[in-house]
């Protein structure tokens, strides 16, 4: 008791000793692509090692114990906690930071006994395996550690990494720790566990209970305002907190492959995390409510991988312009951080949009008619203020809504543009107004706002004109990105507060009471004479200097001034003719920009007209401004096509005069970003997607994925084919309506790309989305490409988790079944030359290949019985195809030894095998194994009598051990041959239902063994006989009862119930007879020499 006692305080030592570890090493990672310039930081990510862990680790799998157990046994538990004390304050450094050396990183690696140490690595050129090879030669692991760097494997957030991934593209950059592990066979490992993320329990498609709000629902029934960005934060923390731990990262080990490292190079980190989010998505899927926000939630994970990752390649992509790395390779990252940006901006258009699509519970069933287009103007009041009015288009307007959800998506990527002005400029005014008051300039100089278009630039100084064009710039882009307030701010810090006053008349007139105690009077804001602003802002889009402008800068500030104004003003053939403004989101903005101007025109026009009826005090109503007002309406009346079908608006941009508008516009991207916004589900799915990733005469729908083939997907990036399996899902969840079976062929699309990669672990997640009979065909598929052991173990346990054991045992039946025909023709073909069959054949590769097929079978006891099934049927073809060697390795090493025993304990848990089938499997192996057993004895007794050999002995001594060993195997090998012949109910009878071959496999095996049993025999006798120094009656006493047996032989063929004697033919009876003959010859011979007096023999 007090060893055991003693062994469970240590273990429970070792245990914190390593969570101390994990839980410091985990706070100390920072991004090793960033190349030294930190990165803006991204979400936490749990790196698997902590106690919320999904896969809880094992000290027995990575061996941590050793250097805990080392202190316990030699300094005891004082040491032990002072140690463990120092190690938690040692682990508080950072794992990864710069080097002193340029261009370096610091990496910081820890070792199973909780030492570190630390190498300089280039990360854009040091594969995994240099820095684990430089971080154990450093440790001397091999005579510290007992493993060489050949036997380690680096972990980092709890996955094992390929050695042959660049640091770079490991996926380094999220937190966590480098640890040195040894690469052992882990039994327990984590695909093993059912806890955490991935409990093995199968989430339904869709649960009925779940509220989902699809996008193409805004078009047809009404819907209640969209939540703010931050209310929705809020609830959604709360909500999710509560009922599920989306953030829960999974520790998912990198199978290792000799295949994959061809390709591990080209695997990128977000497939990763794509696939741990959707898989922790529909795992946790049955504790949700509120099925809106946890889509949402979901989206917001998309959004944040593929940010992180776009600042990563950024960083890498300014590290080699500096380090002046090859042209292919900045292009190569060039493309991938268009794609990603590209693929975020979609995921965003989906999220704002699903915003939109937020039912007002609130809202009475009875004022759902009022949503629709034109009822605002039932609601308009004399007593209303504009704002109220511009207010009541943005609730109650649907379409409003989502085109300007789109509007402010767009804006949003507008935000990405850097704004930042010069350090030449300040506040103090221009540099020209300064000189004039010095009287520098001769003639009178002019300096109003309007004195440049007037006068021409001649007189201004060059300073002025370039910080004129950056303030310019910077205001285009503070309003391209829906920023008004900080553009006016920026004019206002920058002395041009009229420039502010012109920009700020499109504020519609609204007032609140203030919040003064002492004075209840109205806070009003927003001009009352908008429309006449619109005009004006209108005039100066379109304003000419009459070509008074000749300096570059003051043109091109002259241009970013007609945009501004053109954009306040609702203008937007100068912004979509302006050389400025070339990029399709550009060109949408634009548009949106001037349909949502509109509406809010024409509310704001029909309040006018209320408030006239009622009363001529209105402000505004005059002739002159209603003029003016139905003018501005008339120039933009042609925007209204757009506000019913957006559709056509991306129509007329696809045939935009701009070649890089047209361009874009037909980028998969932005064809799916611009059908998103109508939800046209349907047409991304069947004419987008399905055009980018099939050939056009290919509308086959199979669940081939065609590995030995080239696609037309394998001309698309990983990033677009990932991107369309993960829409196709999450439209498949939320509802969306679109041809299931497209949806079906481009998840088949993707899996092909992980299994092509070697990403087996992530298969299961997407197969498990298919209908049963294609993820079935799917599954087969893949274990087909699977030859390392530990390779197929995880992977059968990892489609156990998403596919249920039903389905494990069909695929595993399916794979070996299918496997074994592949591997059959392919020997049949190795024989398709003639050769005579014999017993003597050699064993093959693909012979060996068909051998370990039935290791699929063997990893779990409800299969066990089908194994037998499969080890049986397969000995049969090798016997039928003279491989008497493959049908030993088969019987001795494709099943384990305990599968006997292992099927009488759980004989009814078996799924695929009925009890009379199992019986005759269990039969029939246990005839297999005694026939090998037999040959193998025999075999035993043929290298005894021949090594040394009776005639080489020249001492009695040695006559009398060689003696000794023969009599040994004789009867050994005698016995063994009898078991077979004399087996129960005879020799392979009854195992199978095709008697005809029975009768041919004895035909085949049991004449030999007659034949080596009388041989074995006769042999014997005959070679005791040879002995020279052995006493002659010693020598009688022993061969005549061995060639009495030998005799016996056709005692045993010619026994009834066992029927040996229908094995042999007419030829191998007259043989056998023969041999009896001899046996009966000598016999008499040994018998007249036990008779005859010695002087007789003499």
């Amino acid at each position: 008791m007090a060893g055991r006692s003693s062994s469970s305080g240590e273990g429970a030592r070792r245990s914190a000793a390593v969570q101390r570890l994990i839980d410091s090493a985990d706070q100390s990672l920072i991004l090793l692509a960033s190349l030294g310039d930190p990165a803006a930081p991204g979400p936490p990510r749990s790196a698997g090692f902590g106690v919320d862990s999904a896969i809880p680790m094992s000290t027995d799998t990575f061996h941590f114990s050793s250097a805990s157990g080392s202190y316990a046994d030699t300094e005891g538990d004082e040491a032990e906690t002072k140690v463990s004390e120092d190690e938690d304050t040692r682990l508080l450094e950072p794992v990864v930071s710069t080097s002193v050396r340029h261009g370096l990183l610091h990496v910081k690696g820890v070792f199973p006994d909780q030492s570190t140490e630390f190498v300089d690595v280039d990360p854009r050129l040091t594969t995994i395996g240099d820095l684990k090879h430089a971080l154990c030669v450093r440790r001397n692991s091999a005579r510290g550690l007992g493993f060489s760097a050949r036997d380690a494997r680096v972990m980092f957030g709890g996955q094992i990494v390929e050695d042959a991934w660049l640091v770079v593209d490991c996926g380094m950059g999220f937190e966590g720790a480098i640890h040195i592990v040894k690469a052992a066979a882990v039994g327990n490992s984590f695909l093993a566990n059912g806890s955490g993320l991935f409990s093995g329990k199968k989430t339904p498609r869709t649960d009925p209970k779940l509220s989902i709000s699809s996008i193409s629902s805004v078009y047809t029934q009404p819907q209640g305002p969209s939540l703010a960005m931050d209310q929705l934060a809020t609830s959604n923390d709360q909500v999710m907190t509560q009922l599920a731990t989306f953030n829960k990262s999974l520790s998912l080990s990198t199978v290792p492959s000799a295949r994959g490292d061809l390709f591990s190079r080209h695997v990128r980190p977000e497939e990763a995390s794509f696939a741990e989010m959707a898989a922790d998505f529909y795992a946790n899927l049955k504790d949700v409510e509120d099925s809106d926000l946890y889509c949402e939630k979901l989206l917001r994970g998309y959004i944040g991988v593929l940010q992180n990752r776009l600042e990563r390649l950024e960083a890498s992509l300014a590290g080699s312009s500096k380090a002046r790395a090859s042209t292919v390779a900045q292009q190569r990252l060039q493309n991938d951080i268009t794609e990603l940006r590209d693929e975020r901006n979609t995921w965003r258009l989906l999220f704002e949009l699903r915003q939109v699509c937020h039912m007002n519970k609130d809202m009475a069933d009875g004022e759902d008619a009022l949503m629709m287009l034109g009822a605002e103007t039932e609601e308009l009041r004399f007593e209303m203020l504009e704002d109220d009015a511009v207010r009541l288009l943005e609730t109650r307007n649907e379409t409003f809504k989502i085109q300007k959800a789109v509007k402010t998506w767009l804006e949003s990527m507008a935000l990405e543009s850097t704004i930042k002005l010069s350090d030449k400029r300040d506040a103090s005014g221009s540099r020209t107004l300064r000189m004039m008051k010095k009287q520098v300039f001769p003639a009178q100089v002019q300096m109003d706002p309007d004195a440049v278009v007037r006068d021409g630039d001649a007189h201004i100084l060059p300073d002025d004109l370039e910080d004129e064009a950056e303030l310019m710039k910077a205001l285009w882009l503070y309003v391209r990105a829906g920023r008004m307030d900080d553009a006016i701010d920026l004019c206002i810090r920058l002395g041009q507060s009229w420039r502010a006053a012109s920009l700020s008349g499109g504020t519609p007139v609204g007032a609140s009471e203030t919040n003064d105690r002492q004075d209840l009077s109205l806070e009003r804001w927003g001009n009352p004479f908008r429309a006449l602003w619109k005009t004006m802002c209108w005039r100066l889009s379109e304003q000419n200097a009459g070509g008074k402008l000749s300096k570059s800068n003051t043109l091109l500030a002259k241009q970013y001034e007609e945009l501004i104004y053109a954009a306040l003003s609702g203008n937007i053939q100068v912004i979509t003719k302006s050389p400025l403004c070339e990029s399709w989101e550009d060109h949408c903005w634009a548009y949106l920009q001037g349909i949502t101007e509109q509406q809010m025109d024409e509310i704001l026009y029909k309040l006018l007209k209320v408030k006239a009826q009622s009363s001529q005090l209105v402000v505004g109503n005059n002739v002159h401004y209603l003029r003016h007002f139905s003018s501005l309406l008339d120039k933009t009346k042609y925007l209204k096509r757009y506000q019913v079908d957006l559709d056509s608006l991306f129509d007329e941009l696809r045939g935009s005069p701009s070649e890089l508008v047209r361009m874009q516009a037909n980028q998969p991207h932005r064809q799916i970003q611009a059908k998103l916004v109508t939800a046209k589900f349907q047409f991304i799915v069947s004419s987008i997607l399905d055009t980018v990733l099939f050939n056009p005469e290919d509308d086959a729908y199979n669940w081939d994925l065609q590995l030995q083939s080239t696609v037309q997907a394998d001309e698309t990036s990983s990033l677009f084919l990932r991107f369309a399996a993960h829409f196709i899902m999450f439209a498949d969840f939320t509802g969306e309506h679109f041809d299931a079976q497209a949806g079906h062929m481009i998840l088949k699309q993707y899996i092909r790309h992980l299994v092509k990669h070697r990403q087996l672990q992530f298969v299961p997640i997407y197969a498990s989305r298919l209908p049963t009979h294609g993820a079935i065909e799917i599954y087969v598929q893949m274990l087909s490409t699977v030859e390392d052991s530990l390779e197929r173990e995880l992977c059968v346990k990892r489609i156990l988790e998403y596919a249920g054991m039903e389905v494990l045992s069909t695929v595993l039946q399916s794979v070996v079944e299918r496997l074994c025909e592949d591997y059959q023709l392919a020997a049949q073909e190795q024989q398709s030359k003639g050769q005579l069959v014999s017993l003597d054949t050699p064993t093959t590769e693909i012979d060996r290949r068909r051998i370990r097929t039935i290791e699929f079978l063997c990893f779990y006891v409800q299969h066990r019985a089908e194994a037998l099934v499969r080890a049986n049927r397969l000995t049969r073809q090798f016997l039928l195809e003279g491989k008497f060697a493959a049908v030993k390795e088969l019987v001795e090493e494709s099943l384990p030894e305990d599968s006997i025993g292992v099927l009488d304990l759980n004989r009814d848990s078996q799924v695929l095998r009925e009890d009379d089938e199992i019986e005759r499997a269990m039969r029939e192996f246990l005839c297999w194994r005694a026939y090998i057993q037999a040959c193998a004895q025999y075999d035993l007794w043929r290298n005894c009598i021949n090594s040394p050999g009776a005639e080489t002995l020249s001492l009695y001594s040695e006559e009398k051990e060689y003696l000794a060993d023969l009599m040994f195997h004789v009867s050994r090998s005698a016995a063994a041959t009898l078991e077979v012949l004399h087996f129960e109910n005879g020799w392979l009878l009854g195992c199978a239902n095709d008697a005809a071959e029975d009768a041919a496999i004895r035909q085949r095996c049991l004449p030999a063994l007659v034949f080596n049993l009388h041989f074995l025999q006769l042999e014997s006798a005959k070679t005791i006989m040879r002995l020279s120094h052995y006493p002659e009656d010693a020598k009688t006493e022993l061969a005549r009862p061995l060639l009495e047996k030998s005799i016996e032989v056709a005692d045993v063929v010619a026994d009834e119930h066992y029927a040996v004697y229908n094995a042999l033919d007419q030829d191998q009876c007259r043989d056998l007879l023969h041999g009896f003959r001899e046996s009966a010859v000598s016999l008499a011979f040994v018998e007249s020499m036990q008779t005859c007096p010695p002087s007789d023999q003499d």
